[in-house]
């Protein structure tokens, strides 16, 4: 086998090894939804990888279609023009589906106990949002008609989860335990919030945003902040390698996503102001800059076919950062890094200004009621 397809399928079992064992020890919690987003997205490219090159199909446990969604769903406004457009549309769809599940209309006492129900939740660590239930559905392809039926969410999840759990065995051969010992082990303590979609909302990004403009900006900060917080490992230097890409993945798409949204002209002054700061710090020029694009499509899809001539039987995991980037891992690793912790900073502060009314998010949530 050529030296570049070896680097790709040790990329690969990597990438499942990694992401694979840091879901196991989130152990359901929220902060398995970003690593189930990114394991979704390594397994569907591993999966179409070893079918396009290698010829092996292989069948698993999972719905294809919502498998793409997710994947999908990863790259936020990264695309085409219409790109945008979509996704805004499916966060529509999606907090519309998630307000009928809790708010059903053969709901017992109809409209006249409403103001028990709530519809949003939102996981946070302090002031900083990390995830929000409409951000974590979209995470993992979930379809509207399923987001309406919360019995069809769990269902969802474990055959995505499973389908992930057969790929990772076959292309490991490891035990659960074994894996186990893989990926991010920090420990997690959150706070949940509970709330109402029609009054949370309206109060985020100075009451600027739309609905589902405002799910989708906030789906970008719940991608940034896993793999800013998690998106390490210090169990072996695979998933610390594994890690760095799943980082910079995140941070490329986020990059160029935020760069599309501050081109609208349709922007209020707010958030006209944020996204173009955002936008030009230097750190986002870098990373979503042609080589960077390169690194992403090479590293990403497996297919270093283009630089094949620069593998060798020496190269390590991290060659693709060196041959498409021409610059160091650590140097990479630290440009991300800036980057996530930029745009975690300005995104939460910016989805917790104020609106008109001097009301911001957080003053439109409340603690769950203990069991």
């Amino acid at each position: 086998m050529d030296h570049y397809k070896r680097l790709a399928i040790a990329i690969a079992l990597s990438d499942l090894r990694y992401v694979a064992g840091s879901v196991l020890q989130s152990e359901g919690g929220p902060k398995s939804w970003p690593f189930v987003q990114w394991a979704t997205v390594v397994g569907y490219e591993a999966t179409k990888h070893l079918g396009d090159v290698h010829d092996v199909r292989l069948a698993l446990d999972w719905e294809e279609d919502f498998a793409a969604a997710a994947r999908h769903g990863s790259k936020f406004f990264d695309g085409g023009p219409t790109q945008l457009d979509r996704v805004v549309m499916d966060f529509s769809l999606l907090a519309a589906a998630t307000h009928l599940s809790f708010f059903p209309l053969n709901r017992r006492g109809g409209p006249i106990f409403d103001f028990l129900r709530d519809d949003l939740s939102v996981v946070a660590d302090g002031d900083e949002v990390l995830l929000t239930n409409v951000t974590g559905h979209f995470m993992v392809g979930l379809p509207p008609e399923r987001a309406a039926k919360l019995d069809a969410i769990g269902d969802h999840v474990r055959r995505l989860t499973t389908g992930l759990g057969q790929l990772t065995s076959m292309f490991t051969g490891a035990s659960v335990d074994e894996i186990r010992q893989h990926g991010n082990a920090d420990m997690v303590q959150l706070i949940a919030w509970d709330g109402k979609i029609e009054r949370a909302l309206p109060a985020a990004f100075g009451g600027e945003l739309a609905r589902g403009l405002a799910f989708a900006v906030i789906s970008i900060l719940s991608s940034v902040q896993g793999a800013r917080r998690w998106g390490r490992a210090g169990c072996c230097a695979s998933c610390a390698a594994a890690a760095l890409k799943h980082r910079f993945v995140v941070a490329h798409h986020a990059a160029k996503s935020i760069a599309a949204l501050a081109d609208r002209d349709d922007l209020g002054p707010v958030a006209r102001e944020q996204l173009t700061n955002l936008s030009r710090r230097d750190d986002a020029l870098v990373l979503s800059s042609y080589p960077y694009r390169r690194l992403r499509n090479g590293w990403l899809h497996l297919g270093l076919g283009d630089v094949a001539a620069e593998i060798s039987d020496s190269s390590d995991l991290l060659a693709p950062v060196r041959v498409y980037a021409a610059t160091a891992p650590a140097t990479l690793g630290a440009t991300v890094d800036r980057y996530l912790g930029e745009l975690a900073t300005g995104l939460n502060g910016w989805l917790l200004t104020s609106a008109h009314n001097g009301r911001g998010l957080f003053r439109h949530l409340h603690r769950p009621a203990p069991d």
